[in-house]
């Protein structure tokens, strides 16, 4: 009898400690559990870095290959001491984009090792593909010519967003030189294929010399093509080219919004 009692005591205790323990430890693990999110500054869930990889929008730095800079900027003459900066950037992350990526260009003259321009801005580079970081007009003292330019990249704003949606696939067809011996005018036509509308088009024609040297640039703007829409496009210049252009370049990059434009 008395071992029953002893055992019955025991399941008693037992039920009550459960019970206490569900009571207070349910209500507790609730109140400071907190599921894993990319916004909690830890490594958790099926991420690859903290808040980063896996199923969150940011890829990891660690995983990303670094932007290339195709060539040296090229700074092109406009006009009588005006000028403009163009360099190409290759993204080759297929699956990563970065929707403003700060950046730092500066101009050297001849003689200088102190830039005579300091530009600072910021690019959206599309995956996968090359874009143009383009800036200026710029006016420099009479007597101060331009050389060379360096671009850098502000590292903070280097932030790899995932995206493996498809890009539209438009196209630049039939571009015609005019009035080279005045003020060049270049006129081309952008086609939508596809069946969907796209806004927000920014269009960049790159000229080059018989070496492949790009010599001028220029840009425009397209709000919007509907599915199968075909639109003419114009880049002009404000004075007559000094090289033959021989090689014609035009560059599309679809912008996210509005808010790109400058």
């Amino acid at each position: 009898m008395n071992s029953w009692s002893r055992r019955r005591k025991r399941i008693i205790l037992s039920i009550l400690i459960f019970i206490v323990v569900v009571l207070i430890g349910v209500p507790m693990f609730l109140l400071f559990y907190r599921a894993p999110t990319c916004f909690d500054v830890r490594q958790n869930g099926d991420e690859a870095g903290v808040d980063c990889g896996g199923s969150c929008q940011l890829l990891c730095t660690s995983d990303s290959l670094p932007l290339i800079l195709k060539g040296d900027p090229r700074v092109l003459t406009l006009a009588t001491s005006t000028y403009q900066v163009v360099a190409l950037v290759e993204n080759s992350n297929s699956t990563a984009e970065i929707p403003r990526a700060g950046y730092i260009i500066k101009v050297y003259d001849a003689s200088s090792a102190v830039p005579v321009k300091v530009f600072e801005g910021e690019v959206y580079v599309p995956r996968g593909d090359t874009s143009v970081v383009f800036d200026g007009p710029f006016v420099l003292e009479a007597g101060v010519v331009p050389v060379r330019a360096t671009l850098g990249w502000k590292e903070p704003t280097i932030v790899w967003n995932q995206n493996s949606l498809s890009s539209p696939e438009l196209r630049v067809v039939e571009p015609v030189f005019s009035r080279l011996e005045t003020s060049p005018r270049l006129e081309a036509t952008v086609e939508n294929p596809t069946l969907g509308s796209v806004s927000n088009i920014d269009l960049t024609v790159l000229v080059s010399d018989t070496s492949g040297n790009i010599f001028a640039a220029s840009r425009t703007f397209v709000d919007e093509l509907r599915p199968g829409e075909r639109n003419k496009v114009i880049f002009t210049w404000p004075r007559s080219f000094e090289q033959e252009p021989v090689g014609i370049e035009i560059l599309i990059r679809v912008l996210p919004d509005r808010s790109y434009i400058r």
